[in-house]
């Protein structure tokens, strides 16, 4: 009589399931290390050898992830800075020395990531990167289009925009104005003078402005989303040593941050009701503010 065998292996039935589960999740943890480390630079890689000697330096509220993952506590990082400089007069670009780096509006991070497609990507084989310069401040995205020795944005002592620069800002126009923000325009001038009596940097500077404003909204930048355009002449310029520089003639692009839209808006807003008397002194002094605006404004067509 043959006996059935059976049960020999019932106490190990399933544990080549757990095997495999374990080999599985292994292999996606290592996987997972291989793309963290590949995607992760050399100074993080430092970063997070510190953090395993020593985890209590990370535990500080003021101390920054070993990662960086993005978020609020993290410091904001363009991969491309700015121009390099070659071939313009004077020095490396000069920062503001109040300017604050930290991301204090994120909502800047994707239009920032398209700006540097622009910049320096494969379409555009890198052609506009000696001449755009990002800086986010507390206050907003300062997008800075600067004149070079080689290339002028604008003939000498004229508003009138060369093709170049007059086809970055129509490039421009479509990538800024996908943002809800509202953005103040400024033209710059250096420090030379004109043999016109009657149309100096302040006239040239606000005329330049309003061409580049002119151009984004040929371009496609809906009208009102512009707050502010105005003319700084040489008052404000990027190389205080060399104030007849190349690197001083520029327009700047300001996308506005939340809180200083609506400074910006206080500004020129009608005052509380109350005193009558102190609000008829603030009315005249704004009419008189705008009628200087306006004629800084002034736009000269032959040029």
């Amino acid at each position: 009589m043959k006996r059935k065998r059976g049960g020999g292996g019932s106490h190990h039935g399933g544990s080549w399931k757990v095997a495999l589960a374990d080999f599985a999740i292994a292999m996606m943890a290592l996987f997972l290390l291989l793309w963290i480390m590949n995607a992760t630079d050399d100074d993080a890689k430092s970063a997070i050898a510190a953090y395993f000697e020593d985890p209590g330096a990370f535990r500080h509220k003021t101390s920054l992830s070993p990662i960086d993952f993005g978020g609020q506590d993290s410091l904001v990082e363009i991969p491309n800075p700015g121009p390099s400089m070659k071939g313009r007069e004077g020095p490396e670009i000069i920062g503001d020395g109040n300017a604050e780096t930290l991301n204090k509006n994120p909502d800047f991070k994707d239009l920032m990531d398209e700006l540097q497609r622009m910049i320096g990507g494969d379409d555009a084989a890198g052609k506009y990167e000696d001449f755009i310069y990002l800086e986010q401040l507390k206050e907003g995205l300062r997008i800075v289009i600067l004149d070079n020795n080689k290339r002028n944005m604008f003939e000498r002592g004229s508003s009138r925009i060369n093709p170049f620069f007059q086809d970055l800002l129509l490039e421009l126009a479509p990538i800024i104005n996908k943002i809800d923000n509202r953005l103040m325009i400024s033209g710059h001038t250096d420090s030379s003078g004109f043999q016109r009596s009657n149309y100096g940097n302040w006239e040239l500077s606000a005329a330049r402005a309003q061409v580049a404003r002119k151009t984004l909204l040929f371009g496609g930048l809906f009208e009102e989303k512009v707050l502010m355009v105005l003319g700084m002449a040489d008052r404000v310029p990027r190389d205080p040593e060399h104030p007849e520089s190349s690197a001083n003639r520029r327009i700047e692009v300001m996308v506005l941050a939340d809180f200083m839209e609506r400074q910006v808006e206080r500004m020129f807003a009608p005052i509380d009701e109350g005193d009558q008397e102190h609000s008829q002194t603030h009315s005249n002094d704004m009419h008189e503010a705008f009628e200087r605006a306006r004629q800084n404004q002034f736009y000269d067509s032959s040029f």
